[in-house]
């Protein structure tokens, strides 16, 4: 993530990939960023939940993504509280 998504997030969100650590809001924005490409598929969202998947593609490698996201309301300013993030590489 960059720092033009810290106005988006919570100051405690919390994120989930599946099978790694949890990270905290510092931890998140400052995960390595050797992302080329992204191609999202599907993006839905219901109330306070909203979820997008698709295909990255980072150095010679393709990974399938799932990202769920909880936000704090539903109003548009409603920061984002909890990310869950499901990778597959291919």
């Amino acid at each position: 993530m960059t720092e033009s998504l810290r106005p988006l997030l919570a100051d405690d969100v919390r994120w989930d990939i599946f099978g790694e650590p949890e990270l905290d809001a510092e931890t998140a924005l400052s995960f390595p960023q050797d992302i080329q490409e992204i191609e999202v598929f599907t993006a839905i969202n219901h109330g306070r939940a909203s979820s997008c998947n698709g295909r990255m593609l980072a150095g010679a490698q393709s990974i399938d993504f799932c990202h769920v996201f909880r936000f704090s309301g539903v109003a548009k300013t409603a920061k984002i509280v909890h990310i869950r993030t499901y990778l597959v590489r291919a």
